[in-house]
């Protein structure tokens, strides 16, 4: 829900120039106003957006990269006040987006070509709990997400066929050609722990037989080094 009275902007740009027509602008939209505007945001600048209690920040992307290289001492945390973010001058490359994204955590983002108006609707959007963003940037965000899923799936498939060192053991003389008998002698274990055993290790790797696995395993010698 947009808040009952006006949204509380502060404006963080290294750009004078930008930053005065921003301020500016903004400060004659209904519903909007203007308590601060820095071309930082070093400890003291950041005391003072703290101090007016913004209920969004309107950030340079060139802002939120640096203060990947400031010290972690100095660095400030934007996260820390209850207020939406919003970047403006997300270079149009992909690197940056998928950055952006995945880094600083804003609730919006705009792209260098982005409009006022584009501006305008973002801080609506956002004020109202949602998220405006460019067709680019949604289908990069979409595909992001897509392959951040694949490769989670793929790590847990990996993780479910990874054989322990006694199935690993158990492998191994079953290619020696030892029965489960034979096995379980070797082992000092039971013939119905060894069964067990070579169920799991066959569910594991989606099997059907015994040789089957020995196979696979000579094939993919990875899948048998977890403990």
């Amino acid at each position: 829900m947009m808040p009952c009275h006006d949204i509380r902007i502060a404006i963080a740009h290294r750009d004078g120039l930008y930053r005065d027509c921003l301020r500016h602008y903004l400060a004659q939209t209904q519903l909007i106003s203007i308590v601060h505007s820095a071309a930082g945001l070093d400890q003291e600048n950041w005391k003072a957006v703290a101090a007016c209690r913004p209920d969004l920040l309107i950030i340079d992307f060139g802002l939120c990269r640096r203060q990947q290289y400031v010290d972690p001492s100095e660095r400030v945390d934007v996260s820390s006040l209850r207020m939406k973010t919003i970047v403006v001058g997300v270079p149009n490359r992909e690197e940056d987006i998928l950055a952006c994204i995945e880094g600083e955590g804003a609730s919006g983002y705009l792209l260098m070509d982005s409009s006022l108006d584009d501006l305008i609707g973002n801080i609506r959007a956002v004020m109202n709990g949602e998220t405006l963003c460019s067709p680019r940037v949604a289908s990069l965000a979409f595909d992001r997400v897509s392959a951040l899923t694949r490769q989670i799936e793929s790590r847990q498939v990996s993780e479910r066929a990874r054989l322990t060192k006694r199935e690993t053991e158990i492998v191994r003389l079953i290619d020696e050609g030892l029965t489960n008998k034979e096995i379980a002698a070797h082992l000092h274990i039971e013939v119905s722990t060894v069964k067990n055993h070579v169920h799991n290790i066959l569910d594991k790797l989606h099997l059907h037989n015994r040789y089957s696995a020995v196979k696979h395993v000579k094939a993919h010698a990875s899948l048998t080094v977890r403990c």
